[in-house]
């Protein structure tokens, strides 16, 4: 999961799981998201096509448990695509704080949680190995939040195919990487950080 700025820090949900509140959540997405994202939320709404960004496939697993998670969609719906990195790459999402509430955005996190997530992953999804190795393609180095953005394949048993910002630990492995370059990198499940980073030449 990608760490959301300062502001959006300690946002956290009481709706997952909520009846009401995935109701509510439901008309809120019909109006505002599936023209991008689309009915089945694998960014396939009757907008999408002509988009010079895809909107994100909301299918993903982002839940591993309560509260893990929770700022960095907050902070995704609440600036949309008008913040970095997504804003480089075209993102025409918007910023859903000027249109709708705070209760009202999650409100429709938690539709988007029930229907599109499923929940929360089992628990045997808890007995995660103490690394994982992915590969993919560098979208930005952002060393001020010690963070790669890395879109990258799927990481069986960890994280579907997706773009995704995670944290460098130590931060110096991001000092020869670019935008553009194809890495494989391991992960800490424990530390949800990168360790390892090496340049794949293709």
């Amino acid at each position: 999961m990608g760490n959301a700025p300062a502001e959006y820090a300690n946002a956290r949900s009481t709706r997952w799981g909520d009846a009401a509140a995935i109701a509510r959540g439901q008309q809120l997405y019909q109006t505002y998201c599936l023209m991008c994202h689309g009915a089945d939320g694998k960014g396939t709404g009757p907008v999408a096509q002509g988009l010079p960004h895809p909107p994100a496939d909301l299918t993903h697993h982002f839940h591993r448990a309560p509260g893990d998670g929770d700022a960095y969609l907050f902070w995704r719906v609440s600036e949309g695509g008008q913040v970095e990195p997504f804003k480089s790459s075209q993102s025409t999402m918007p910023a859903y704080k000027t249109v709708l509430s705070e209760d009202q955005r999650w409100d429709v996190l938690a539709y988007v949680h029930a229907e599109f997530h499923k929940g929360f992953l089992p628990t045997s999804a808890t007995n995660l190995p103490q690394s994982v190795t992915g590969e993919g393609k560098v979208i930005a180095v952002v060393p001020a939040n010690q963070q790669l953005v890395v879109e990258h394949g799927e990481i069986k048993g960890f994280m579907e195919a997706m773009t995704m910002g995670y944290k460098v630990e130590p931060p110096t492995l991001l000092d020869k990487l670019k935008a553009g370059d194809t890495v494989r990198f391991t992960i800490d499940t424990q530390q949800k950080a990168i360790v390892k980073i090496e340049k794949l030449h293709k």
